[in-house]
């Protein structure tokens, strides 16, 4: 339903921009008719200005819409090439447009990204961009190879659990002042009592050995080893990785290597819900505190 509505918001776009109905209502753009007229904020407005716009050049467009095969971003990154092309001098006709499209179906954000810059030869930014900004925060624009970002990555995930929200400059910031204390010594603070996070049983808990840990994490590829029983699918996420008990130390379980293996917070709450072991109650006040 709601792409069907999507869809037809696009349609509604370019008729009022088709017939310049904008100006009727005393707007001297789209855009200005988009965000004050309707409120959107301006993203908003310009993502679905542009995937208007390649609807109304490529109408087959509408069906993979509704299908969800096809996004707004998609739509909008692709006309926003089909535009510097024709800056360019370069004319892409429905063929190839309709063939482009068909290729980024189901993608990924950065698969499409990646897709795009290849079809359309769009060259590669190496320089680095530094922006002072009104609040003294500063932005920096760079660019990483295959294998750097590949580093990046594990190194995000792997620290999941101190950033929860995945954020790359808190990263960049943690991994500079863990350097600088290996180099310059910590500073010395006033020691905070240690808040737990473990939200099972903790009677009969003992510390898994960290070879042990390292050689679960290597036989499950370093992801999320649960699999849906229903559908077959598994979860293979690499977010907040947890040593989990198959059969739970309160249930009777032990700390054999058989017994243990690879979820994701996630998946390790839902088997202890499973288990009985947490509440919905629970479960909520863990995942808020997360």
């Amino acid at each position: 339903m709601e792409r069907k509505i999507t869809h037809l918001i696009l349609c509604h776009i370019n008729e009022v921009e088709s017939r310049r109905l904008y100006a009727d209502l005393g707007f001297d753009s789209m855009y200005k008719y988009l965000t004050q007229q309707l409120g959107y904020g301006e993203d908003s407005a310009y993502r679905r200005l542009q995937a208007a716009r390649l609807l109304k050049q490529v109408p087959a467009v509408a069906e993979k819409l509704e299908e969800g095969t096809l996004n707004l971003t998609q739509l909008t990154q692709v006309q926003k090439c089909l535009k510097q092309e024709i800056k360019l001098g370069h004319k892409i006709d429905l063929q190839q447009t309709t063939q482009i499209l068909d290729e980024i179906q189901n993608k990924y954000g950065s698969e499409t990204q990646k897709f795009l810059a290849q079809e359309f030869n769009q060259p590669v930014q190496t320089h680095e961009i530094i922006k002072q900004q009104q609040d003294n925060s500063v932005r920096l624009e760079m660019t990483f190879t295959e294998e750097q970002m590949k580093t990046l990555r594990q190194a995000k995930d792997l620290l999941s659990h101190v950033l929860p929200d995945g954020n790359w400059a808190e990263l960049f910031t943690l991994l500079a002042k863990k350097h600088v204390q290996k180099e310059l010594g910590k500073v010395d603070k006033p020691k905070k009592k240690k808040l737990t996070h473990n939200f099972l049983p903790q009677r009969n808990r003992r510390n898994i050995k960290i070879t042990l840990k390292r050689e679960l994490l290597k036989k499950a590829h370093h992801c999320c080893e649960y699999i849906d029983s229903h559908s077959g699918k598994k979860c293979e996420s690499t977010y907040q990785l947890q040593i989990d008990h198959c059969i739970p130390l309160a249930c009777g379980g032990s700390d054999t290597p058989e017994n243990l293996r690879v979820l994701c917070r996630t998946h390790n709450i839902h088997a202890a819900y499973q288990w009985g072991i947490l509440s919905q109650e629970k479960i909520r006040f863990h995942l808020a505190r997360s």
